[in-house]
């Protein structure tokens, strides 16, 4: 059985992680947003959608902090991700919060 050095399998994900928000953005950039209904590519909804689904998603987010905690207790690698799941969900919110209320004008 071949084994993959866990720096390459690392490295891999962490290109399709980069590769991939940018190719659906070039692909929805030029088509319709959906407002209603449900839409499964986030890429492809209005800046109202997006918002609202970014409240929506705070629920996984604390499950996902908590399973964090329950694997690793209360180390560096949980502060270090609460605080990034934290700014980084602040900052989305509040991009797509302006751009939907400068899209409303």
């Amino acid at each position: 059985m071949v084994e993959l050095d866990f720096s390459i399998v690392l490295a891999f994900i962490l290109i399709m992680v980069l590769i991939t928000p940018l190719v659906l953005s070039i692909y929805y950039r030029k088509k319709p947003k959906v407002d209603k209904g449900l839409k499964f590519a986030y890429h492809g909804l209005s800046y109202r959608r997006k918002f609202l689904r970014n409240l929506y998603s705070i629920p996984i987010c604390i499950v996902a902090l908590a399973i964090i905690y329950w694997v690793e207790g209360f180390t560096n690698l949980f502060i270090f991700f609460s605080l990034f799941f934290i700014v980084l969900f602040g900052i989305q919110t509040s991009y797509n919060y302006i751009k939907w209320k400068k899209e409303e004008d």
